[in-house]
């Protein structure tokens, strides 16, 4: 009991000092940017540390390293209240069903983006599709341009590098075959500090979310 009223009084204060900021940020920017995704699993999380690690070393400092490996559901947006994102975000979680998602091999978009693919398939299409139109019915959030039929899901490993470098990078990795399989179960609200993206918030998904022991 202490220790569950000690969170609860924690979370309340950060509740209090995150509005107090927001209106702050509000004042001066005018909005927050953030993003909604899925997490990879642990396996696939460390494989694709390992390989930014390796890019970095390689071919220099990436920003994409400081963000949690993911698959974007709903690219980075502007928002002037995070509140009743973060309901909306708890909901979401709350409310879709663990599917699989399979992520093979490693991709190369022109613009010096690296890559690791992920298979489309009908849950994860209809999951995008439904956020997508909640935030706009919902929230005025209209998608981005690359929002539509033609959108590639992905889990970046880097961008950004020089061209010499990307195309090092991808005469090193376009043979790589690897092939991983595992649940979604947890989603992520992403939050951006100004700087670089953090994970704001985490939720297991619908059934993945622990139960309650019955007495």
């Amino acid at each position: 009991m202490r220790t569950s009223g000690s969170s609860n009084l924690l979370y309340s204060l950060g509740r209090k000092l995150l509005g107090t900021l927001g209106r702050q940020t509000e004042n001066r920017s005018r909005h927050f940017m953030l993003a909604y995704v899925i997490l990879v699993s642990e396996e696939v999380h460390n494989y694709m540390r390992r390989l930014q690690v390796g890019i970095l070393q390689k071919y220099g400092a990436d920003r994409e390293i400081q963000i949690s490996p993911h698959i974007t559901l709903k690219q980075g947006f502007a928002a002037r209240d995070l509140d009743p994102l973060e309901r909306y975000f708890d909901k979401l979680a709350a409310e879709i069903e663990p599917f699989e998602i399979t992520v093979r091999n490693i991709g190369f978009f022109d613009d010096g983006v690296i890559f690791m693919d992920v298979a489309q398939n009908r849950p994860l299409d209809s999951l995008r599709r439904r956020v997508l139109q909640d935030l706009s019915s919902e929230f005025g959030v209209r998608p981005g341009e690359l929002e539509d039929d033609r959108y590639h899901f992905h889990a970046t490993l880097a961008h950004g590098l020089s061209p010499d470098s990307f195309e090092r990078a991808r005469q090193e990795l376009q043979g790589v075959q690897v092939e991983f399989r595992f649940v979604c179960d947890t989603l992520a609200l992403l939050y951006n500090t100004g700087g670089a993206w953090i994970t704001y918030k985490r939720s297991a998904v619908g059934a993945a979310k622990p139960r309650p022991a019955r007495r």
